[in-house]
Parts: C-alpha cells; sequence; structure tokens
C-alpha cells in the first residue's frame, strides 16, 4: 500500500502537469471563455432591453403588488398563501421599488442571468458524467446561452407573472446541481439537506418543480455506473425524504385544485383524457418552436381536442408514443440525446399530463424543460462534428455556435418588442390566433388604459358582435366610452349591467359619471347603493368626498376623503380631493 508521502507526492506532480498543460496552451484558447462571460451581460441587457420597459398586463395585476391595501399588508398578506417562495421576492421588489414595473422586469432578469450560470456548472458537470470528448465548457457555455437567450425564454423572463417559472427553475437547478456535484460516492448528510431545501422552495415557488425527484432518479439510472440497488442504498438518506415530501407535496396541490377555476379534473368540462390528448399535440409545438422559434404566441387559447378523431388527434397521440419509443430506443446508442429527451418529457409532465389547465399551452411552461432539449442538442452537435469535416476544427465550431446563439438573440430581441408593449403584445396574439376573444378584449382593455379611447370602443364593439353583450366586455367597453368623453353612452352600459350583475365598483363608477354630468343627487344615490353593497369601498368613499365638497359641504367632503384613505392610502381620487380641500382653505 503506497505511503501517504508517496500519494502527496503523485498528487502534487498531476496538479503541477495540469498547469503545465494549460500553460502550453494558445493564450486564446485559455481565455476567450472569458469574454463571453464578460460580455454575455451587455448582450443579455440588450436583448431584453424592451421587455424592461414594459407595463403591467394580464395576470400582473392580479399580483400582491397591485392591491390597493398591499401598503399597509404584512407578512402574512405575502406568504401566507400558495407559492410562499415567489411571493417573497414579489415582496422584496416591492419594498424596494413600490410597484414600478421596470423595476419588477429587472428582478426577472437578474434572475434569469444567476439560473443561467447555474445551468452552465450543470451542464459541465453532466457533459462530464456523459464522458462528452469534445471541449466541454465550450458546449457548456453554448447551452447556458440558448437557456439565456431563446425565443421560448422571453414569456418568463418579460412577463412578470412569469416569476414563478423562474423561481422555481433557480431552485430545480440548485438541486440538481447539488446532485451531481456529489455524484460518484455516498451522498453526505448536509448535501442531502441542501438538495431537500432547494427542492422545497422549487415547489414554494411553482408546484411543476414536483418533478424534480424523477429527474434526480433519472440522472443516476443513466450515468451512475453502481447498480439500482446500490444506488438506492448509498442516497437512501436523499431518496426516502424527497419521494415522502413530493407525495405529500402532490397531496397538497391536487387537493388545492379542487374548486379552481383554471386548474383540475373538473375544469370547464374537459376530462383527463381529451387533456392529454391535446398535450400530445402540445409537446411536438415546444420541440418545433425550440427547433425553429417561430410563430410564437403569448395567449395561444389553443382548443382542446373533443375525441381521437378532432383533427387528426389520434395521429398526435401515435407521435407521442413515437417520441417515448425513441427516447428508449436511443438509451443505449445515444445516451445523452436519450437523456435529454426523457428529461424535457418528465418536466412536462406536471403541466401536459392528465391534470385539465384551462391554458392547453403556454411557452413558460417550457422554462425547466428546454435544459432537456438544450441536452439533447448538444449530443447532435458531437454527433455531426464527428461526420461534417468543416467542424472539426474548433474554431469553427465557435463560429457556428456563436452563429445560433446570433440568431436567437435577434429573434428574443424581435420577441421582447412585443413583451414591451401591452397593445402590440395583444395585438400579436389576436394575428396569431383570430378566433381569440381573450385576445381582443385584452387589445380593447390596453387601448383604453392607454388613452387609446377610439381604437378601444372599435376593438371591444367587433368583439361584442362576436361574442355577444358579455358582463366582461360590456365592463370594458364602459370603460372605453368613459375614456373617449361619452357619459351617457357609458352610464347606459352600466346601469345595464348592474341590473343583472350589481356591484359596489360599478355603482361607485356610475356615481362618478352622474356626478360628472351634474347631477349630484343621481350620483349621491349611486355611492349609497355602492356602500351597502361594500361598506368599505374605496372610490366610493373618494367620490362622494369630492362630490361634498363641490357641493360646499367641506366637514362632510373631508371625513369621506380620510376613510378612503384609510382603507386605501393611495387612492389617487381621495388624494386629488385632499388637494382641492387644502386649496379652498
Amino acid at each position: 500500500m503506497p505511503s501517504k508521502r508517496n500519494t502527496d507526492k503523485g498528487q502534487r506532480s498531476e496538479r503541477v502537469e495540469d498547469k503545465r498543460v494549460a500553460a502550453s496552451k494558445p493564450r486564446s484558447d485559455v481565455d476567450w471563455w472569458w469574454l463571453w462571460l464578460a460580455i454575455l451581460p451587455a448582450i443579455t441587457l440588450f436583448v431584453y432591453w424592451p421587455a424592461l420597459k414594459g407595463p403591467f398586463f394580464f395576470d400582473d395585476y392580479h399580483l400582491p403588488f397591485n392591491d390597493p391595501n398591499v401598503a399597509v399588508a404584512g407578512a402574512r398578506f405575502w406568504i401566507g398563501g400558495v407559492r410562499p417562495a415567489l411571493m417573497a421576492t414579489y415582496w422584496l421588489n416591492f419594498i424596494i421599488s413600490g410597484n414600478q414595473p421596470m423595476a419588477y422586469h429587472i428582478g426577472n432578469l437578474l434572475l434569469h442571468a444567476i439560473t443561467t450560470w447555474l445551468v452552465f456548472l450543470l451542464l459541465k458537470r453532466l457533459l462530464e458524467l456523459a464522458a462528452v470528448d469534445t471541449n466541454r465548457r465550450l458546449l457548456a457555455i453554448f447551452g447556458a446561452g440558448l437557456f439565456l437567450l431563446h425565443p421560448l425564454q422571453t414569456e418568463s423572463v418579460a412577463y412578470i407573472a412569469g416569476r414563478s417559472e423562474e423561481v422555481a427553475g433557480f431552485f430545480f437547478v440548485a438541486a440538481w446541481l447539488v446532485f451531481v456535484k456529489n455524484f460518484g460516492s455516498p451522498l453526505k448528510l448536509l448535501a442531502a439537506l441542501e438538495i431537500l431545501l432547494f427542492a422545497g422552495l422549487a415547489v414554494a415557488g411553482k408546484e411543476s418543480a414536483i418533478s424534480l425527484p424523477v429527474v434526480l432518479f433519472l440522472t443516476d439510472v443513466y450515468w451512475n455506473p453502481a447498480t439500482l440497488t446500490e444506488q438506492l442504498r448509498s442516497r437512501a438518506k436523499l431518496h426516502v425524504p424527497i419521494v415522502l415530501g413530493g407525495l405529500l407535496a402532490a397531496a397538497r396541490i391536487l387537493s388545492s385544485l379542487n374548486g379552481s377555476a383554471v386548474a383540475g379534473f373538473g375544469m370547464s368540462g374537459v376530462t383527463p383524457a381529451l387533456y392529454a390528448l391535446t398535450q400530445c399535440r402540445v409537446i411536438p409545438l415546444y420541440i418545433r418552436m425550440f427547433l425553429f422559434p417561430v410563430g410564437q404566441n403569448g395567449d395561444w387559447r389553443l382548443p382542446f381536442f373533443t375525441s381521437l378523431t378532432d383533427h387528426a388527434a389520434w395521429l398526435y397521440a401515435l407521435l407521442m408514443l413515437a417520441f417515448v419509443v425513441l427516447i428508449i430506443w436511443t438509451c443505449r446508442k445515444a445516451r445523452l440525446f436519450s437523456f435529454g429527451l426523457a428529461v424535457f418529457l418528465i418536466t412536462l409532465l406536471p403541466t401536459s399530463s392528465i391534470i385539465p389547465i384551462i391554458d392547453a399551452i403556454a411557452e413558460r411552461r417550457v422554462y425547466i424543460p428546454i435544459i432537456g432539449l438544450i441536452l439533447a442538442t448538444i449530443w447532435l452537435i458531437v454527433h455531426f462534428r464527428a461526420r461534417l469535416q468543416i467542424l472539426h476544427r474548433e474554431r469553427n465550431l465557435r463560429v457556428a455556435l456563436l452563429l445560433v446563439l446570433t440568431v436567437e438573440a435577434a429573434l428574443s430581441f424581435q420577441r421582447n418588442q412585443l413583451w414591451g408593449s401591452d397593445i402590440l403584445f395583444w395585438a400579436n396574439s389576436a394575428v396569431g390566433n383570430p378566433q381569440n376573444t381573450r385576445a381582443l378584449l385584452g387589445l380593447g382593455f390596453a387601448d383604453v388604459l392607454r388613452g387609446k379611447c377610439a381604437d378601444g370602443i372599435r376593438v371591444l364593439r367587433d368583439l361584442e358582435r362576436r361574442v355577444g353583450p358579455t358582463e366582461e366586455v360590456e365592463s370594458v367597453l364602459a370603460n372605453a366610452y368613459q375614456c373617449d368623453r361619452q357619459p351617457g353612452a357609458a352610464l347606459g352600459i352600466l346601469q345595464t349591467l348592474v341590473a343583472t350583475h350589481p356591484s359596489a365598483a360599478r355603482y361607485a363608477q356610475i356615481g362618478y359619471l352622474e356626478a360628472a354630468s351634474g347631477s349630484s343627487e343621481d350620483a349621491l344615490e349611486a355611492i349609497r347603493k355602492s356602500l351597502a353593497l361594500d361598506p368599505r369601498h374605496a372610490n366610493a368613499y373618494a367620490y362622494r368626498g369630492v362630490i361634498q365638497l363641490t357641493l360646499g359641504k367641506q366637514v362632510e367632503g373631508a371625513a369621506d376623503l380620510r376613510t378612503a384613505l384609510e382603507i386605501e392610502p393611495d387612492n389617487v381620487t381621495a388624494k386629488y380631493g385632499v388637494g382641492l380641500l387644502k386649496g379652498s382653505r
């Protein structure tokens, strides 16, 4: 048995030899990748700059930082519900910058950049385990560049509500990285605890991260030379608690879906079988957009299949069966390729299996699964490089990979211009799917919000002709007429609405319009009805306060304005009324 001294000498000799080999390489081969890392932040900022200037829209308005009472809310308001890890990031954003959209966009971009660095380390380690003989660092940088710049990632990064994918993705990749860093030896307790912590935080970011235990198991199966029994025994301290935790999380997630309007087994009449059948079309769409990122849509509204014969749905089912067969068939011949496709499919299953979700497809759901497609792409690069003479020289390979990333960056820049404007976004969605009435409603709302009142009326009238005078359409149309200074038309719509769908907000709006038309008595009566429905409706108090001031009732008006500000400290109308009150003194 060699002595400790001889062993130390041998290790020192190996380190010296490694340094000698590194020193013998041309400087460009040693340092060029640092240049990539140096310029990547500037490239990323340029690519995402149009989206950083974008406003809140769509689900952003339902997030905590847009709640009227957020200024006086405590910790339980932020992290007491579902996805506490995600909500904690919004809370931090709010503490730093209030509800300024750009700050939230920057937060998304920073999180994406940090996750990209983890993806680089993960890919580099996985390529080591796969014994890829091509420059692993180059391929890992290329893969991380795809993760960073691919147009499919824009929805998760540019859409503030898409941060759920990023938070889950960050902790998912962190857990996976710790796992592969400790590969090839019995897992230590500290590493196991780190993985469990990151796994819990990933699920607390978004429930779809529940696929992590399966991905870790797949990593073991594909790359661990030990037998399955040996693997399970050496990692028992991880696999047992993570499987139990996964089962508990799955039970909690399924329980939370009961009664949900957007997901669950009783959602909108879509059966699990029909949802799964529709996903046989959706998954190939994700792959197509990864390979050829054109024809994207921020709001697909893809219709669900109604049977196997509906639009040749059976062909898509056969295609998915062939995809699974491909994963199995290539497991021995093209192990990295098979592993990548398996990771892609497994990480998609929480949203692309049998649990119906109101939107059959959403590009942000590919944020984590894209890592699997990147791994499969890297295998294809290595495979075809051996057959293409032009790529044998590493310099040519670098140029080719850089060209691919340049194209992806250009397409992402173009995509981010749409994310930078709610009007452009909804117009693009409507063009992509002319039957998408939600996109038309979003476009009309965006037009009104940006002061393009006549355009909003035109879009909403067209939508009204298509779907009829629904409550949602009529509500936005009333705002459009109010925006266009047609109070009579707005009042007519609102009075029709409250006859069948009374609400405090609508009566308060009627009160505002009646006051603007000079009918103070009708205005006060409408506000009385508003407060009867909701005694803490801030706008009703604010409108009544301003009306009282115009009637010369300063004491009553001041009391209403104070009440409005107590309920909603940032109420714009109440602040305006306080300004009037101060000016009259």
